[in-house]
């Protein structure tokens, strides 16, 4: 059966999960082997009416000293045994007319007195008084349902994009919930221990995407100490085993693509390839979750976007491009005199960006310096020393190539 009018508070790896219980004397509630092994220990809690006792006991015991009739598997001319089961677990039987003791199986019990079941935990309150009116709400953690965003990134151009944000919530449990209220948090709580959740990250991409409104019926409700949350009010059933994707917050996003990548001064010569690079400025903040990105209609890939602070950039590198390559010749023109120890060298590189492509290309080659770096020379336009790394920015018309040189001293002592 389902459990109804639930409220979830979704953590990344653990859930809370919330519901208004009422009634007249003494509260149950049941839970599977699979779901209550999912439970964190010691999160069962009762907000309401003050309890004397709070009771948790395997089902399958309510079967003890039932009375049951053995019958054979096949069919046969075997005589029907009348028992009382002694074990549940081990299905231990008393034989009613020989007093002795058997061991049976399951499937040849007839049971006379009470109900058989697949065992489970049932969690029991008791009240001051047998007839008490109660109310509260019961509440505990637990693994297995879990969420992630996703983010599709649609580029048109080099600063045109458009970005749609989506909550996937996944339900790895047997048990079906029929939700009223969902509470979404970024990042993820302490606990006193430690878990996996047994859902790789893979596994949360896939979802049913359920048409709740035609845009985002979730609400960012605030920040707390770094922890950003989010409200669904729509109730929806989540189904056992299963996963819903729902449109998530409108985003308003700058974005900037360009070419980079980083290499070493040293002689000889050595070439490279860039590499993709994706700039990427929300105007609010985004929760952990997975990035797709399109350009043109083309996936270029996936990355795993980490929390992204309002108005922070947030470079994202998918692969390379074999269009856009360098070619560095070095050569080393002074050197300390001290033969043992090398504190510093003078090099003159000679540099060519190519573009393959049909169309103009941008981007930026990055070199590793040294404690100090110095440039004496260069051909380069818009050269800079950031600390120790060179950063030359770069424009190259289609089919085309750029070119120029630099003499630097690195100092390392």
């Amino acid at each position: 059966d389902p459990l109804r009018a639930v409220d979830l508070n979704i953590h990344n790896s653990v859930t809370e999960i919330r519901q208004i219980q009422s009634g007249v004397g003494t509260y149950q509630s049941y839970f599977k082997n699979d779901e209550y092994a999912n439970i964190i220990d010691g999160s069962i809690s009762w907000d309401g009416t003050p309890f004397i006792k709070q009771e948790l006991y395997n089902t399958i015991d309510g079967l003890k000293d039932a009375l049951v009739i053995v019958r054979p598997s096949t069919p046969c001319k075997c005589t029907i045994i009348q028992a009382k089961i002694i074990d549940p677990e081990t299905m231990l039987l008393y034989n009613l007319g020989t007093k002795g003791y058997f061991y049976a199986d399951r499937g040849s019990i007839e049971y006379q007195s009470t109900r058989p079941n697949q065992g489970g935990t049932t969690l029991r309150f008791e009240f001051k008084k047998n007839d008490t009116t109660y109310t509260g709400t019961l509440s505990y953690l637990m693994r297995g349902i879990t969420w992630l965003p996703n983010y599709d990134l649609f580029i048109k151009d080099a600063n045109t994009c458009n970005l749609r944000a989506y909550a996937n919530i996944r339900n790895n449990q047997q048990q079906e919930y029929q939700v009223d209220n969902t509470y979404l948090y970024s990042g993820d709580i302490q606990l006193a221990n430690t878990y996996p959740t047994g859902i790789p990250v893979q596994a949360l991409q896939a979802g049913i995407a359920i048409d709740i409104t035609s845009s985002s019926s979730i609400n960012f409700d605030g920040e707390q100490k770094g922890f950003y949350y989010y409200s669904l009010k729509d109730k929806y059933t989540l189904r056992p085993k299963s996963s819903i994707r729902l449109p998530f917050i409108n985003v308003n996003l700058k974005c900037k693509f360009y070419y980079k990548t980083t290499t070493g001064i040293s002689s000889g010569q050595y070439k490279g390839i860039f590499q993709r690079y994706y700039d990427l400025t929300s105007d609010q903040f985004l929760p952990a979750g997975i990035l797709t990105i399109r350009d043109n209609q083309i996936l270029m890939g996936q990355s795993n976007l980490p929390d992204v602070p309002t108005n922070y950039t947030q470079t994202v590198v998918l692969g390379q491009d074999n269009d856009v390559q360098y070619l560095i010749k070095g050569n080393v023109t002074a050197s300390n005199k001290d033969t043992t120890t090398i504190t510093w060298q003078t090099y003159e590189l000679d540099m060519t960006i190519f573009n393959y492509k049909d169309k103009d290309v941008r981007g930026q080659l990055d070199f590793y310096g040294a404690f100090q770096t110095t440039i004496n020379k260069t051909t380069c336009n818009s050269l800079k020393v950031d600390g120790t790394m060179i950063n030359l920015p770069f424009q190259v018309t289609k089919n085309n190539n750029y070119h120029c040189r630099i003499i630097v001293t690195l100092k390392w002592g």
